[in-house]
């Protein structure tokens, strides 16, 4: 009996700490969009929780602070009190991914989604 335990108890605490390490997806480096305009923006993870968006053709750069949960993104701009929004979100293998349309669009509209590959 209380080899039955053990053994039941080493299976929860490996699960548990297994399930725990793989909860959170984790992006670094350069990410290029190729869909639907291929090259119009980058997104650089810097950090665990920071990304920087960039166009082609602008100085401009737009920080972020993300967190990703499931299906979605969140992204807290860190240059003013706006708030944060959630859009949709797809990991689809290491090197790339989608994300719900990054730029304004009307809300009647089906929505869109762009694919970012590193």
């Amino acid at each position: 009996m209380k080899r039955n335990f053990l053994i039941v108890l080493m299976l929860i605490i490996g699960f548990i700490s297994c399930s725990k390490d793989n909860d959170k997806e984790t992006l670094s480096g350069v990410y290029a969009e190729t869909s639907p305009v291929e090259g119009r923006s980058q997104l650089t993870f810097i950090s665990k929780n920071k990304v920087v968006k960039t166009e082609s053709g602008s100085s401009v750069k737009d920080e972020f602070n993300y967190s990703i949960s499931g299906n979605k993104i969140k992204l807290t701009p860190t240059w003013d009190n706006s708030p944060s929004v959630e859009l949709g979100f797809k990991l689809i293998n290491s090197s790339t991914f989608e994300i719900e349309d990054l730029y304004p669009h009307i809300p009647e509209y089906p929505t869109t989604y762009m694919t970012f590959q590193k």
